[in-house]
């Protein structure tokens, strides 16, 4: 049986009890398979990332239609009305149907687009352009473990939406992340847009986008730009993260 989140996010647990930790989210739009139900409790895997996890059993909503084919990933944060006259935000990276005139049906169900915030990238910038202007706009955002929206990030979520508002789907987990794209042997052959990865030498434990001039944004507190080398992430007192590789998406 599949799943779909038509609100603005819903979290996924580690284990199937709210006090256990929030690995990630499901946006508004994105669709899940269930796996396994444990009282009031349902093991899912996300379809876009293919990411396991617990959600409440109170979160389901059983999807009608099948939104793959026409799925428009959001590239901006928008504020929706539905049927009911509630009110939705609805973060960048979100998953809606192309909008006429302002409003859409998902899953049986009428949305309208009552105003939407600044858009994430100008499209007549190359894709690694619109790849660092989209990690910008999210500057300040908070840190949250398991967190995919502008309300808060983990480090791996922030990279994640970043790079699938521009059209490119990454694993969850910046463990997993580490193992796409082109190996850069060192910072100074990297481009911005390439991915900086960090840990010690069994674990990759951060990820960060390469800006240009020796530059990085990375979710670490909050979305935040600071130096690179090849050491590591320096903060203008210490090294806060060391790298373990570079590589090009």
């Amino acid at each position: 049986m599949k799943g779909i989140v038509l609100t603005t996010q819903v979290p996924m647990r580690s284990e199937p009890d709210h006090k256990s930790e929030m690995i990630s989210q499901i946006l508004f739009g994105e669709t899940y398979t269930i796996i396994e139900k444990i009282d009031n409790w349902l093991l899912v895997k996300t379809t876009f990332d293919s990411y396991t996890g617990w959600i409440s059993r109170s979160s389901f909503l059983e999807i009608a239609t099948d939104t793959s084919e026409t799925a428009l990933v959001t590239k901006e944060l928008l504020v929706l009305g539905d049927e009911q006259n509630d009110i939705i935000t609805v973060s960048a990276g979100s998953e809606i149907m192309t909008p006429t005139n302002g409003k859409f049906n998902l899953n049986n169900k009428a949305f309208n687009i009552l105003f939407s915030l600044d858009k994430y990238g100008d499209n007549n910038n190359s894709p690694k352009q619109l790849v660092t202007e989209t990690a910008q706009k999210f500057l300040g955002a908070p840190y949250l473990w398991g967190g995919r929206t502008c309300m808060g990030f983990d480090c791996s979520g922030f990279v994640q939406i970043v790079f699938k508002i521009n059209g490119i789907a990454l694993p969850r987990d910046a463990s997993a992340q580490v193992n796409t794209g082109q190996t850069i042997n060192i910072v100074e052959e990297a481009h911005q847009g390439d991915l900086a990865f960090f840990g010690d030498e069994t674990n990759i434990s951060h990820v960060g986008i390469i800006l240009n001039n020796n530059k990085i944004i990375h979710c670490s507190g909050k979305v935040k730009i600071e130096s690179l080398d090849n050491t590591g992430i320096f903060n203008g007192e210490k090294y806060t993260h060391f790298l373990r590789t570079v590589k090009r998406i």
